[in-house]
């Protein structure tokens, strides 16, 4: 009997219900629910599933991924069980704190149970702890990013972003010159910094973006029936990761749905560079060099900046991350199992990649005998996947996979057209001075990735053995991936180019330092022809270069030399994001419009009504060119923000634009030509950052 865990457990689980109990009987403990409620929902499954099998580990680190891995997973799993079988039993309502909080703790109790009869130990991974100057120094970042973020968001002041992006900016030098520190705490207070610097710098109190807003509207919906209605047909009711994970944390933790979204996905993301980091070491064999990859990897600011409006995305990439994981270090195939059934029902996108991706690993079984991803685990995932998607939503997704595939053979003639290809466009157009010199040294670096892979096929066509050969299968489909995205029709419009690249850096990022190395051996070869000087160390050129890479592609460069279009994390800018004042506003008409009247809006205002009430914005953005073409012309509302109120001006999309990427401009709103039959309307709400017009 392991009595360390029969207490811990036990404490936490009192400790919970004590809470839940006190706060029905009008007893309010501050914080307690949610402190005890995180910690069970996190780490207790994962924990005494790692107890009950025994796991050898070899590093804390791991310890307490796989925990939390392995938590979202039973969570995620044991809220669709009781979605889609307590109805059957008779329990109208299944997704309530009540049928939730009793299944938490009968399967907690349960695996508990298993875990006190099985008496071996796992291995001990406890070190001496030792704190260095640099720990210290990496412990500081995450208050600093909480502090600038809070004096962006309110003052609009950036001084102290700025500064943060410039230290962590020079952080590969401190992992060149420095050896004295917890390297793996270094990696996770980078990424947890420049997560917090965006999530709560653009809006403190509120989401902001895109898609997020669906997704807060359907965990809400799920909040207020009680139950997942996969029935309804659209592209944000078919996640689990959203409409499950979201609403059990919101119940247990007695929080709003908002705060679930900015406080808990993001530590739950946060983990991804650490899983990737313990993935890299071995696969590299070179720490440095596995240190410096997953530097690039955080460093590209879709992990950073789009990934905190895209609630799904947090959740999916740690399971994404665990699979690069599970082809270097052998895993329990339980757990296997229980990480790709969670990838396939998070984001319907990262399934349908990883499920043709997968298909590379059965083409290389002659060369490889080790199989730690079976053909039958490959083929469970495909039934879930497809069966997943066919059925929740309505079909949406699997329809749409459909579609794209019929669509992408018919516009094969398009090759390389940037009409239709969201990633070729972004190369071919034209930009500012700094987003020039950014876009180049994002070429480079994929030219040195393509130079990476070059190499290792190289060594396979030539018969030299490489370790790791799954991983190495999967980076080839995910690299013909990121060259698809450029050259085939719509393959990157369907998830936008930049998430596409971000989600191929979970296998290609290892080849920059492979495409360092290989551009070293070819020119010391050439120096020894040319009795010119060899290159001595790659990798410290890996890190300056990792340097100005952040530097640029952060969005710092724009900032500091007043780029006519700064990034909104390190600028206030128009964006997607709304103050208090345009969120009460967004409140009132979503409450008391007439007869489910559509809200007309530009397309940022516009979002806030996709997250109140699931309103597409494509029906409702405000179109044209000299003037509104899409303006209502009876029975609606025209709902006008910030920026319109203000600056007296508001956001167009050019409708005749025929690219990729959307265009966007103002239009002067003191012209009234422009707004055929606003001025004629009768003003209903009027703030000092919204009009509201009845048409």
């Amino acid at each position: 009997m392991d009595r360390k865990s029969l207490i811990i457990t036990m404490s936490v689980l009192l400790g919970l219900n004590s809470a839940i109990l006190a706060d029905y009987l009008g007893v309010h403990i501050p914080l307690a629910r949610q402190i005890f409620g995180f910690i069970a929902l996190t780490f207790f499954p994962g924990y005494l599933l790692l107890k009950i099998f025994r796991t050898r580990l070899e590093s804390f680190s791991e310890k307490i991924f796989l925990s939390v891995a392995l938590s979202i997973s039973v969570v995620m799993l044991m809220g669709i069980f009781a979605n889609f079988v307590y109805p059957l039993l008779g329990v109208e309502k299944p997704i309530t704190l009540l049928p939730i909080l009793l299944t938490f703790n009968v399967v907690t109790l349960g695996l508990l149970a298993v875990e006190q009869a099985r008496t071996v130990p796992m291995l001990n991974t406890r070190r001496q702890i030792r704190i260095a100057k640099w720990d210290l120094f990496f412990a500081l970042l995450p208050v600093w990013s909480l502090i600038g973020a809070y004096l962006f968001s309110h003052y609009g002041d950036n001084s102290g972003l700025l500064l943060l992006y410039f230290v962590i900016a020079l952080t590969p030098l401190v992992f060149l010159k420095s050896k004295n520190f917890n390297r793996t705490f270094a990696i996770w207070s980078i990424a947890i910094s420049l997560m917090w610097s965006t999530v709560f710098g653009v809006s403190w109190n509120y989401i902001w973006g895109y898609d997020i807003n669906g997704e807060y509207y359907y965990a809400n919906l799920v909040l207020a029936r009680g139950i997942w209605s996969i029935s309804t047909y659209d592209q944000y009711n078919t996640i689990a990761s959203v409409n499950i994970l979201g609403p059990v944390y919101s119940l247990i933790l007695n929080m709003w749905i908002v705060p679930i979204f900015k406080i808990i996905y993001p530590l739950v993301f946060s983990l991804v560079p650490v899983i990737l980091l313990k993935a890299y070491e071995r696969l590299l064999g070179n720490k440095i060099w596995a240190e410096l990859s997953v530097l690039f990897f955080m460093f590209f600011f879709q992990f950073f900046v789009s990934n905190m409006a895209l609630a799904r995305m947090m959740i999916v990439e740690v399971y994404l991350a665990l699979l690069a994981y599970a082809t270097i270090r052998k895993i329990n195939p339980l757990f296997l199992i229980l990480f790709l059934a969670s990838l396939a029902v998070s984001h319907y996108g990262t399934a349908y990649l990883t499920m043709f991706a997968l298909l590379t690993l059965p083409l290389i079984r002659v060369l490889e005998n080790e199989q730690r991803i079976s053909n039958k685990l490959i083929a469970v995932f495909w039934v879930v996947t497809l069966l997943w998607y066919a059925y929740v939503g309505g079909g949406f997704q699997f329809n749409n996979l459909v579609i794209i595939g019929y669509q992408t053979l018919l516009m094969l003639k398009d090759l390389f057209n940037p009409q239709y290809s969201q990633g070729l466009e972004l190369i071919v157009a034209k930009m500012t001075f700094m987003r020039e010199i950014a876009k180049l040294i994002n070429l480079f670096a994929q030219g040195l990735i393509s130079i990476g892979v070059l190499t290792v096929l190289n060594r396979l066509i030539r018969g030299r053995k490489v370790k790791h050969l799954e991983f190495y299968a999967l980076s080839f489909a995910f690299f013909a991936y990121d060259i698809a995205g450029i050259v085939v029709p719509y393959f990157s419009n369907r998830m936008n180019v930049n998430r596409l690249y971000h989600l191929t850096q979970f296998f290609i990022a290892p080849y920059l330092l492979i495409g360092f190395d290989s551009v070293k051996r070819i020119m010391n070869n050439l120096s020894k022809n040319r009795h010119t000087l060899p290159l001595k160390n790659s990798v410290e050129i890996a890190g300056v270069f990792l340097v100005v890479y952040f530097i640029f592609t952060s969005g710092w460069t724009l900032v500091i030399a007043n780029d006519p279009k700064p990034p909104m994390w390190l600028e206030k800018v128009d964006g997607p994001y709304w103050s208090l004042s345009e969120i009460s506003g967004g409140k009132w008409i979503a409450e008391y419009r007439y007869d489910s009247l559509k809200i007309y809006s530009d397309q940022y205002r516009a979002l806030l009504f996709l997250g109140l009430i699931n309103q597409n914005i494509n029906e409702v953005s405000f179109r044209g060119e000299e003037k509104i073409s899409n303006f209502p012309k009876r029975e609606a509302y025209a709902y006008l923000g910030k920026t319109s109120v203000r600056e007296k001006k508001i956001l167009v999309i050019n409708q005749k634009y025929l690219g990729t990427i959307k265009e966007f401009y103002y239009l002067p709103i003191y012209n009234k030509s422009i707004f055929e039959g606003l001025w004629t309307s009768n003003k209903i709400y009027s703030s000092q950052d919204v009009a509201i017009y009845k048409i």
